[in-house]
């Protein structure tokens, strides 16, 4: 019996604080999804990775016509020196291809300031060296 009413008691409280059916019919808020990378640098890295942000990544986004990636630089901190946030213009819906518009557009432009293909590997390789480990995190804000 008393299993019974605990039961009884749960639906209602439920039932009261459900989210009326017509409310579940308005349309979603639109929001704005960030890619938060933090980054752990090699030692001596700071300078030369900053040099190559400036020449290659800032200006191939500016082409790629995205928006500015956001650079926190982190101090007293042992497990990262930074933190990049870029605004995913698509959303989560990014994540539907391996080639989405905004990355093969920005690797374009890269590979073009760089000067070719296999100068933008080079420089993917000398980052890789430069970055000792690196995390991302997906988030996103409602308005």
């Amino acid at each position: 019996m008393l299993k019974s009413l605990k039961l009884a008691a749960g639906t209602a409280v439920l039932a009261l604080f459900a989210t009326p059916v017509a409310a579940q019919d308005e349309p979603e808020e639109a929001r704005t999804t960030y890619a938060v990378t933090m980054i752990k640098l090699a030692d001596g890295a700071e300078e030369r990775w900053d040099e190559m942000r400036n020449t290659y990544m800032v200006p191939a986004r500016e082409r790629a016509g995205l928006a500015a990636t956001q650079v926190h630089w982190v101090m007293m901190n042992p497990d990262y020196d930074l933190i990049l946030v870029d605004e995913m213009p698509r959303g989560m819906s990014s994540f539907d291809t391996h080639a989405n518009p905004e990355r093969a557009a920005m690797l374009a432009a890269m590979a073009e300031i760089a000067g070719g293909e296999e100068a933008l590997e080079a420089i993917g390789d000398e980052y890789d060296e430069l970055v000792e480990n690196e995390t991302t995190f997906y988030t996103h804000v409602h308005p």
